[in-house]
Order: C-alpha cells, then sequence, then structure tokens
C-alpha cells in the first residue's frame, strides 16, 4: 500500500479514536490507541508521518488520562500519564497470571515511549502464555527487527520465535490431522517440496528446453570408455521433476525402448564434480547391488547437462507425504523398515569380492526415496554423493547454501561439525531416517522453521514433540524409536540401522514382511497417484 495512502489509513483511526473518546468509552479507546502505536512502527512510512501519527495518539491518550482524573474513575491504569506505572504494573500483573491485562499494560508503556524494545519482549511472553502463537511471534518479530539488539539479544528473541514457530506448526498439524482423519475429504494434489530454479526453463542454448526432444549418448572422454562398456543412445521424451539441486528428464532407450530416468545435478552445484568424477561415482553406482537402492544404468551428457541414467520410479517419498492423508501406519513401518535395509547396504559397501567400504548418504529425505507404483517397495539413491561433492570442493556442501525445506532434513552435526565428536557419518544417517519416519508417522516434519537460524536451534537445542502426540495410536515401541533416532547427541542415537531393524522385526514381524492384499494400491488410489 503506497504511504499516502497508509498515512490516511491511520488518520481515519485516530478519528475514530476521538469519537470513542467522545462517547465516554475509556477502555476501548486506550487499547484502540495503542494498536495504533503498535502497528504504526512496523509500516514502512517516513519517520516524519510515524512521528506525526504517535503525537495525535498520545495526546488522546493524555485526554484520556485526564478524563480518568477529572471523573475519578475507578480504573487505575489510566490514573497517570507516567509511563513507568503502565510497565511496573505489567509486571504485577504478570506475577498474578494476568496475561492479557499485562500485555495493555505493556502495549501502553510502549506507547508512550518506555523501553519500547523490553515492552514488546513481555508482550510477546504474555502471548505464549496464552498459547496466542501467532501474536507472540507478532511481538518477538519485531522486536528482533530492530538494528541496536546484541548478539545475545538476538540469540534469545529467536529461542523464543523457534518455540512459537514449533508451537503453531504443532497446532496446524492437529487440524491437519483431524480434517485428513475425515473420509469426506478430498486429498490435496502432491506439492513439491523442492524449490524450482527458474532459470532452466530460460530459452537459450544451454536450457532445459533446449535438450527435450533431442538423442543424448553415453558420455565418455578420450581416455576411457562408456561406463556401461558401450555407447547407448537415449530420446529425451519430457521432465519429469525440476528440483533446486537436480532435474530429472524421461529418457527412451532408442534400441530397446526401455524408459528411464535422468538425472542432473543444477545450480551452485552442477559444477563441482567434474565429468570424470561424476562418472567414477556413477561406476561404483552400477557395480552396487542392493534391492533397496534405485538402479544406475548408464552416464550420459549433452550441452553441458551430464546425465546418471537411472530406472525410473514414478512415486517418491515426498508425493505420499505432501497428499495431506495419515499414512497407515503399518506402511510407514514397512517403508522405514526397507530405508534402514537400504542404509545398511550402504554403510557395508561391497566394492569387490570381500572388499567392504563404508559409504554415507547424508542427504537422506523424502525426495530422495522412490516407490514403486504396484507393491510397497522402497528405495533410495544419491547414496554417497554428498560425500563426492565434499571431497571435491570442502565447504560447497554447508547447509546455508541449502533451501529451507531440505533443512528440516539434516543433523545437528551437520549444523555444527563439532558435535560429531569424530564419530562416524552412521550417526548422521540414523538421525535423517529419524526425520523421515516421524514425517511418515505423523504427517508434518520434526523440524520447521522460516530461517537457517531457527532451524539451527531447533536441531541442535531442542527435540521436537513424541510423535504419539500428534497420533495417539502410534505404538509406544516407534515412539521411542524416533526419538532415540532424534538424540541431539549422536552418542545417544542407535549404533547402526541392524539395532533399530531388529526392533522392528521383533515387534512388527507382519508389518515388515511382505504384504499379500492390495492395500498399498488402494491407498496409492485415494491420493490419486495411480
Amino acid at each position: 500500500m503506497p504511504s499516502e495512502e497508509l498515512v490516511q489509513e491511520f488518520i481515519g483511526r485516530l478519528s475514530e479514536a476521538r469519537f470513542r473518546l467522545k462517547q465516554g468509552l475509556g477502555e476501548e479507546t486506550a487499547h484502540f490507541l495503542n494498536e495504533i502505536l503498535f502497528s504504526v512502527d512496523k509500516e514502512d512510512l517516513p519517520p516524519s508521518a510515524k512521528e506525526a501519527i504517535r503525537v495525535r495518539a498520545q495526546s488522546l491518550l493524555k485526554s484520556l488520562n485526564e478524563r480518568c482524573s477529572a471523573d475519578n474513575e475507578p480504573v487505575e491504569q489510566f490514573q497517570a500519564i507516567d509511563p513507568t506505572q503502565y510497565y511496573n504494573y505489567g509486571l504485577a500483573l504478570m506475577d498474578g497470571q494476568f496475561w492479557e491485562e499485562a500485555i495493555r499494560e505493556f502495549s501502553m508503556a510502549a506507547g508512550l515511549g518506555f523501553q519500547q524494545l523490553k515492552c514488546w519482549e513481555l508482550c510477546g511472553d504474555c502471548a505464549t502464555y496464552l498459547r496466542k502463537w501467532e501474536d507472540a511471534f507478532r511481538f518477538y518479530e519485531y522486536v528482533y527487527s530492530d538494528e541496536s539488539l546484541t548478539d545475545e539479544q538476538k540469540k534469545t528473541l529467536l529461542t523464543k520465535i523457534t518455540k512459537c514457530s514449533q508451537a503453531q506448526k504443532h497446532k496446524n498439524a492437529r487440524s491437519t490431522i483431524r480434517a485428513t482423519e475425515s473420509e469426506m475429504e478430498e486429498p490435496a494434489p502432491p506439492v513439491n517440496s523442492d524449490c524450482v530454479d527458474p532459470s532452466i526453463f530460460s530459452p537459450g542454448a544451454n536450457s532445459i528446453e533446449s535438450i527435450i526432444g533431442r538423442t543424448v549418448s553415453s558420455w565418455e572422454s578420450p581416455t576411457r570408455r562408456p561406463v556401461a562398456g558401450q555407447t547407448r543412445r537415449y530420446h529425451v521424451t519430457g521432465l519429469l521433476h525440476a528440483g533446486s539441486s537436480s532435474i530429472v528428464l524421461e529418457l527412451e532407450d532408442q534400441d530397446s525402448g526401455e524408459k528411464y530416468a535422468g538425472q542432473s545435478l543444477i545450480g551452485e552445484l552442477a559444477d563441482v564434480l567434474s565429468p570424470e568424477r561424476l562418472a567414477d561415482w556413477v561406476e561404483q553406482q552400477m557395480l552396487f547391488s542392493s534391492r533397496h537402492h534405485v538402479r544406475v544404468c548408464d552416464f550420459a551428457g549433452i550441452d553441458g547437462y551430464f546425465l546418471v541414467v537411472r530406472e525410473n520410479l514414478p512415486i517418491s517419498l515426498s508425493d505420499l507425504l505432501t497428499a495431506n492423508r495419515n499414512m497407515p501406519v503399518s506402511l510407514a513401518v514397512r517403508l522405514a523398515y526397507q530405508v534402514l535395509e537400504a542404509l545398511g547396504d550402504l554403510h557395508l559397501h561391497m566394492i569387490s569380492e570381500g572388499v567392504v567400504q563404508s559409504r554415507f548418504h547424508l542427504d537422506l529425505r523424502p525426495s530422495r526415496v522412490l516407490l514403486c507404483s504396484d507393491k510397497p517397495v522402497a528405495k533410495i539413491y544419491n547414496g554417497g554423493l554428498w560425500q563426492e561433492i565434499e571431497k571435491a570442493r570442502p565447504g560447497t556442501a554447508k547447509l546455508k547454501g541449502l533451501p529451507l525445506p531440505h533443512l528440516a532434513y539434516r543433523a545437528p552435526e551437520q549444523f555444527k561439525p563439532y558435535l560429531a565428536r569424530k564419530r562416524p557419518p552412521i550417526f548422521t544417517d540414523i538421525y535423517l531416517f529419524g526425520t523421515l519416519f516421524y514425517e511418515m508417522l505423523t504427517g508434518t516434519p520434526a523440524f520447521k522453521a522460516s530461517s537457517f537460524g531457527e532451524y539451527e536451534i531447533q536441531h541442535c537445542e531442542q527435540y521436537p514433540s513424541p510423535p504419539k502426540v500428534w497420533r495417539p495410536e502410534i505404538p509406544e515401541t516407534l515412539n521411542e524409536l524416533i526419538m532415540t533416532c532424534l538424540a541431539s547427541d549422536p552418542l545417544r542415537r542407535f549404533r547402526s540401522t541392524t539395532q533399530i531393524s531388529l526392533i522392528l522385526e521383533k515387534a512388527f514381524l507382519a508389518e515388515v514382511s511382505r504384504p499379500r492384499d492390495d492395500s498399498y494400491r488402494q491407498y496409492l488410489e485415494k491420493l490419486n497417484l495411480i
């Protein structure tokens, strides 16, 4: 809204306050004027305009106090203009747990210019006791935006903001769970959590549109043959997925007609791995045999895009999690068990007969888990790729460059490396597994924030609410298992994926066994995924 219109709006509100004052509505007038004083500070107005509005509002407050004194009105908070009295009375009301009344007193003191930042922060504290998370967030956010705050003050406020954000998220989660449990509600279309980079659709020789419809071939350098042993050609038939760090194209083998997916790194990660290094990783993936890892078949290239050719699975775990419908506990257990098997195979990566190498995922999130459409089979992909990126260019894989949604699926030691205590990254993968399993059971991420700093505090200093809080039917065994996985201290987590798998096998043998009914397909049909 233009500044002129905002000023006129405030003038209209001041006129309304003057009318209320004439009608003898003292308390209502005070509240109305405090709202004006609070909101004018948040608006993008010239300082002179803000000051003029404040002077008019404070003049009306002064008139209100004079009228209350003349009429001997027994309203203690209006008997003096001295703002310290409002402040001290607000503190007394907080001691008595009169939170609403305390907010009004601190607002009055702030409106009269007394310790404004402290008063608004106390208003936020009162709002948290009232569980009015949005109001509290608004108060804290206003104070946090002040440039005069010290780093310590900002850290304290950020912690409060994070708690409000978490509480509001859990409140929304309850509403979502209650709504999605109703069979009358239609499922929402899947939404991909990755941020799409618009530059990949821009016109030009190096855009995605320029290679759709063309033929790509297996990549080979002057010193090496194609990783598949022979040159294959693929017709690029379309775009399957576009994210913030990679794109996935649909490929069709020109000889066999078989459909594949071709994944290419984009954005900041596009140039981190040389074609030779990426080809080496692809070759290792091709030698890796695991029924719960996406099968990698070839490495191709065209116009600066280098494609990891892999089997094409049509559904990802993120499709299930964004469909706004609770996943059956039995299905969540089965899929989680398969993810554990995949991680276990990765952690004991056999590169040749009798030679085992430990590899770690470190980038596990819903979009990294693919599913079959006809049976409940989960497979993970990009195992070990994050390690290769970090080795090639240390520091590139730091979290501050990632889109915010990715940070929900990161471990404390990835934010603060010293927390790892030189322990192997197995503990990190177990934490990432815990974030997936939590969301599969509850329908909401364990951590959700609006900034990097909030995510860092949540992962490193806070625990999420136990899954059972949001879905009481979750067995206590699963509740404890997930909370152990999500321990901020790596040494308090499970030591291996095998430990977790054994717990699931013992407590949920039927769920981890191969299902014999058609419930999975029926579930996908309800989500409109098939």
